[in-house]
């Protein structure tokens, strides 16, 4: 196996025409670079000039359909008619490391998806220590350029304000709805048996509920955002849309928190 290896998971990024032509320069100069080192190696056979030499090729997936292209102005092309752009990839390799299944040999990878956080990662693998440092950052330092403010929502800490947001509701609602029907039943402990019973409702349809709101948000506020020229204004709307819903939907829970606090509190201190 080489002997240097270096990878990193990316999030949050927006990615742009500009940015995707930063990397395919950057790669296309290691692999000029890298080929015409191995021309000038001295005592290599055709066979091992050839193993070493570095490819590059590039990978991309729109409209449920993918290809795997050496040519970046077809990549280009592809990515800037897709409707829906999933993943792409960019791949330099030598022949050695694409035969051996990645064993042996050099590669650097970069893998940008949309739908998959965990799928989103910088791999630089070779015997030579400085290409593996150049292109691992010189990579970081290019998408340093799209980073996005999308990580301040996608944390566990929204994960657990939509959740403690959604339980107050549903115990606000059931509160209200026990309030308002229990004068009305003729069964013993009426208020506590109605609040109970929307309550359960309540909890049982709020996991679905909660599973849709978090869906939305990484909709809205993705790892991966694959910005194109007269493709973004829909994206932005859906994001400001659900951004000030959700400002609003905690400021309405956190009043009516206040107000029933203020209420029981009022109660006790009169």
């Amino acid at each position: 196996m080489a002997r240097f290896l270096r990878d990193i998971r990316v999030s949050n990024l927006s990615i742009s025409e500009n940015i995707l032509q930063l990397i395919h320069e950057l790669l296309v100069e290691r692999c000029i670079a890298a080929n015409a080192a191995v021309d000038q190696q001295e005592g290599l056979t055709a066979e091992q000039r050839a193993n070493q030499k570095l490819s590059l090729f590039y990978v991309i997936r729109f409209d449920n359909r993918g290809y795997r292209l050496h040519d970046a102005n077809e990549a280009m092309r592809y990515f800037q008619q897709a409707t829906e752009v999933e993943r792409i990839i960019f791949t330099l390799d030598s022949a050695q490391s694409e035969r051996t299944g990645r064993n042996y040999g050099t590669y650097f990878e970069l893998r940008l998806d949309a739908n998959d956080a965990n799928n989103c990662y910088i791999q630089a693998s070779s015997d030579d220590g400085d290409a593996v440092d150049s292109v691992y950052n010189g990579l970081l330092e290019i998408l340093e350029k799209g980073k996005n403010k999308n990580g301040w929502v996608r944390n566990t800490w929204t994960q657990l304000v939509v959740q403690v947001l959604g339980v107050g509701l549903g115990f606000l609602i059931s509160l209200i709805a026990a309030i308002k029907t229990a004068p009305h039943l003729k069964v013993e402990n009426a208020f506590v048996l109605t609040f109970i019973f929307v309550f359960l409702i309540f909890s049982n349809a709020w996991g679905f509920i909660n599973q849709q709101i978090l869906t939305l948000l990484n909709y809205s506020f993705p790892n991966i955002r694959f910005i194109r020229q007269g493709k973004v204004g829909v994206h932005w709307i859906v994001q400001a849309l659900v951004g000030g819903l959700l400002v609003a939907f905690f400021l309405f829970i956190f009043s009516l928190i206040m107000g029933w606090l203020g209420g029981v509190l009022g109660a006790y201190v009169s």
